[in-house]
This record gives C-alpha cells, sequence and structure tokens, in this order.
C-alpha cells in the first residue's frame, strides 16, 4: 500500500483539476502569473485524487487500480492538463509548457494504456514532475 500510495502522491502532484480560458483574446499571462495560476490548478486536483485515494485498501488487487485509473486518476489528470494548456504559455515560454505538458500527457498515456504502472517503483510521471518543479510549478510537481 505505501508503494502505491506514493506513486498516487507523486502522481497527485504533477497536475491539478482543469481551469479554461475563453474564446476572447487576452494578453498573454506573465511567468509568474502562470505559475500562480498554474499551482492553483494543480492543488485543486491534488486534493480531489488524494480525497479518492484514501479509500484504497491497503493491498490493492489489479481490478481495484485500474478502476481507480479508469473511473479518477487518467480523467482528472487530463483535465489538468488541459486546463495548464488553457492557460496559454507565457510570451518566450511556449516550448518549456509545451514539453511540461507534453511530458506529463505521455506519462499519462502510459498509464491509462497500463495502470499498474502506478505499483512500479519507476514513475512514468518523472520527467513531467521534474520540468514542472523547475519552471517553479511546485504543486505539479512530485
Amino acid at each position: 500500500m505505501r508503494k502505491l500510495m506514493l506513486a498516487l502522491l507523486a502522481t497527485v502532484a504533477l497536475i491539478g483539476a482543469g481551469c479554461g480560458g475563453d474564446d476572447e483574446e487576452t494578453e498573454p499571462l506573465t511567468k509568474a502569473e502562470f505559475i500562480e495560476q498554474g499551482n492553483e490548478i494543480c492543488a485543486e486536483g491534488n486534493k480531489e485524487i488524494e480525497a479518492a485515494a484514501q479509500e484504497f485498501p491497503d493491498e490493492p488487487s489489479e481490478s481495484e487500480v485500474e478502476t481507480f485509473a479508469s473511473d479518477t486518476l487518467v480523467p482528472n489528470i487530463q483535465e489538468q492538463i488541459d486546463g495548464l494548456r488553457d492557460l496559454g504559455p507565457p510570451e518566450g515560454d511556449e516550448d518549456t509548457v509545451e514539453e511540461i505538458t507534453s511530458s506529463a500527457q505521455e506519462a499519462l498515456d502510459q498509464v491509462d494504456e497500463d495502470p499498474q504502472l502506478l505499483l512500479s517503483s519507476d514513475d512514468p510521471f518523472n520527467e513531467a514532475n521534474d520540468l514542472a518543479e523547475e519552471y517553479g510549478l511546485e504543486e505539479c510537481a512530485g
């Protein structure tokens, strides 16, 4: 259970619940604004996934891991990735933000395909977490 909880908490910290933009053109966010809003997105998403993870049994079955991943984790993290993308990157940071969200999407796709990766010691979200932390998205990094 400890291994699963650590993997889930690392995953939870990756990306939070999404908040979208609108169709109206606005000025790009500054890096500080992007980091603040991105961290808010992640903190909210962290709460949702952590609440669901608290109901996990000590030794979850493969089926329980798959259900958690498909019903909770994957849709939630997808919303979170989309939320960060909807914020729009600060001018000049487009490539960095794309690298963070693309790395997270790749990891999420792996977990969606094989939820048992959540039990692995090799967290598929490691790269995305490192990139997010380096950029300043502390709430989004594991």
